[in-house]
């Protein structure tokens, strides 16, 4: 089995659902720009939280394997 590369950047946001999709997306968009779009991959993925009205948020940016 293939082990998957270290992270970067991992970063995980909980909050109300409005505000953590606003800003995953800025974050993300920030994070990839800084890194180099054409050398890291971003991956998002967004669940429900704890609370009604809340979600959790998580950014990882890996950089590309060589195919």
């Amino acid at each position: 089995m293939p082990t998957r590369p270290r992270p970067l950047v991992a970063v995980r946001l909980i909050g109300p659902t409005a505000t953590v999709t606003t800003h995953a997306a800025t974050i993300a968009a920030q994070l990839v720009a800084h890194h180099g779009h054409e050398r890291v991959t971003c991956r998002t993925s967004t669940r429900t939280a704890g609370y009604s009205g809340e979600s959790r948020a998580y950014i990882t940016i890996t950089r590309k394997e060589p195919r």
